[in-house]
């Protein structure tokens, strides 16, 4: 589980992404959530590395933030595809002293493909946050 700064931080950037673009996001961690949207962004946390002893001095961790463009069944994809392609880099390009995106996976079907509940593409970013 991602320490609560990296949490945060995220948070806290999407957001900001979200005013600028104009780009629906919504927090479905342990939330109940209903959009309106047709599209929308939303994300999830892991982490995956760490060196030393949590929230101390010299504490690294390394993980990943999976961000997903959602989209009501038979919309396509190209809005969701549109979505991401904005997202991302808004998202790279911000920075904080103890935390940053180092890398990040080209857009990836999340849903196969299916109209089912939701139609789901995701990016995963490679993060470091450190004390």
């Amino acid at each position: 589980m991602s320490a609560l700064y990296v949490r945060n931080t995220f948070r806290t950037w999407i957001a900001e992404v979200s005013v600028d673009t104009g780009l629906a996001q919504y927090d479905t961690i342990n939330l109940e959530q209903t959009p309106i949207e047709d599209v929308y962004l939303t994300y999830s946390f892991a982490s995956e590395f760490h060196e030393g002893t949590f929230c101390e001095p010299g504490y690294i961790e390394n993980g990943f933030i999976y961000l997903y463009a959602v989209a009501a069944p038979g919309t396509g994809d190209e809005e969701a595809v549109l979505a991401l392609e904005t997202a991302v880099p808004a998202l790279f390009a911000k920075t904080d002293a103890n935390m940053a995106l180092t890398t990040y996976d080209p857009i990836e079907e999340e849903s196969a493909g299916s109209a089912d509940k939701d139609y789901r593409l995701m990016v995963t970013f490679s993060y470091k946050y450190s004390l």
